[in-house]
This record gives structure tokens, C-alpha cells and sequence, in this order.
């Protein structure tokens, strides 16, 4: 065996992951600070709350909620890569000072699926 053989994934593997799957990357971390900074300032409470108002939001308009996130993610796909920077960056900050946010678009999201799949499945 060759003991100076290393495993594990190079710095240039995470740079080229993260130029493809930038939108994954920073909702990823959007979604674990907004998790830890909830349980820090707000309480867990908040969150529950707005997670459960987003999703019967999104159970009760499903083709509103539907188009608007088309919209937003086509309008981010559409700028520069520097921009998308910042709008990734802002989407960090408001995970850290308003968590019970992302908590309510993640319900909104979640509801929107669910009454879809509702849907098909009773075709």
C-alpha cells in the first residue's frame, strides 16, 4: 500500500462543487444557520410558527406560491455571478436576524408540494 496516497475530497473538487451548485450551497447554509441562530434568539417557537403558517398558506394557494418561486429563482438564475454573490450573501444575513423567515418560506414550499401531491395522487 502506498501510505502517502491521501482519500478524501481536494480543495479544487469543493471550489468546482460549489461554481455548479451555488443556489444549493447557500440555501444549505441558509437553512442550518437559520436553525441555530432561531434556537438562539427566538426560541423555537417562532420558527414552528411561521413553518406552520407557511405551509397552510402554501396548502391553500399552491399555483400562487408556485409561480412567484418560479419567478424568484428565474430572476436569480438570470443575473451575473457576482451578483448572485450578493443575493446569496443577503440571503445569509437574513437567516442569521430573521430565522422564523426561512422557516416560513420553507412551509410555504412545503405546503405548495403537499397539495400538489394531494392532487396527483387523486387523478
Amino acid at each position: 500500500m502506498d501510505d502517502n496516497k491521501k482519500e478524501g475530497i481536494s480543495v479544487k473538487d469543493i471550489e468546482n462543487f460549489t461554481r455548479q451548485h451555488r443556489f444549493e450551497v447557500f440555501f444549505c447554509l441558509a437553512f442550518v444557520l437559520a436553525f441555530f441562530f432561531a434556537l438562539i434568539m427566538y426560541g423555537a417557537w417562532w420558527s414552528v410558527l411561521g413553518t406552520i403558517i407557511g405551509s397552510i398558506i402554501g396548502i391553500l394557494l399552491p399555483q400562487k406560491i408556485g409561480g412567484f418561486s418560479k419567478k424568484l429563482f428565474d430572476f436569480f438564475q438570470k443575473q451575473e455571478n457576482t451578483t448572485q454573490l450578493i443575493l446569496g450573501a443577503v440571503l445569509l444575513i437574513v437567516a442569521i436576524f430573521l430565522p422564523p423567515l426561512i422557516f416560513l418560506f420553507i412551509g410555504l414550499h412545503g405546503g405548495k408540494e403537499i397539495s400538489v401531491r394531494s392532487n396527483e395522487s387523486s387523478r
